[in-house]
């Protein structure tokens, strides 16, 4: 029987799922937001929230407890400071799942998980190719009023002369 017991397994093994969560907030770290599935940023998102209280707390213990998720000694660092300088003004609800549609593989539910005080990028699965539009260079014309008719002049028809043969 399963009392008690919670989470996603996500068809993974308990070593594979806890690698791939480590990985995860990683990333998140290193990038201030990640595009995944929605049940992958569900399920890494407490993990963070918790990270970041520990690293709100400070001291050597809670350090440790971080290192186990995080096995990169820069991230954190990163981390501890981050606590300190950017999440001060609160107290939970450090990062944010914004879904994004569906992927066009397989049809899966994609969400982006990043922090609260970062710009939420959107249209990120197909993102909008900028075209650019070389000018050419800059030549003096004279400006048309189109507004103004302009009436047309006629020319004048030449009338051929006949001279009379009449003597």
């Amino acid at each position: 029987m399963k009392h008690s017991v919670g989470g996603r397994k996500l068809s993974r093994t308990t070593d594979e799922r806890k690698r791939l969560f480590s990985m995860l907030v990683e990333d998140l770290i290193r990038r201030d937001s990640i595009i995944t599935s929605v049940t992958k940023a569900k399920t890494a998102q407490p993990i963070m929230e918790k990270l970041i209280t520990k690293a709100k707390k400070g001291g050597e213990s809670n350090k440790r407890r971080i290192a186990r998720t995080i096995h990169d000694r820069a991230l954190v660092s990163i981390l501890m400071e981050y606590a300190v300088t950017r999440f001060a003004g609160r107290t939970s609800g450090f990062t944010r799942i914004t879904k994004l549609g569906n992927r066009l593989g397989d049809a899966t539910q994609m969400a982006m998980l990043s922090f609260v005080d970062e710009k939420v990028v959107t249209d990120v699965i197909t993102p909008k190719k900028e075209t650019v539009i070389k000018q050419k260079p800059a030549t003096k014309t004279p400006k048309i009023n189109k507004n103004v008719k302009t009436e047309k002049t006629k020319t004048p028809i030449k009338k051929k002369t006949v001279k009379s043969s009449k003597k």
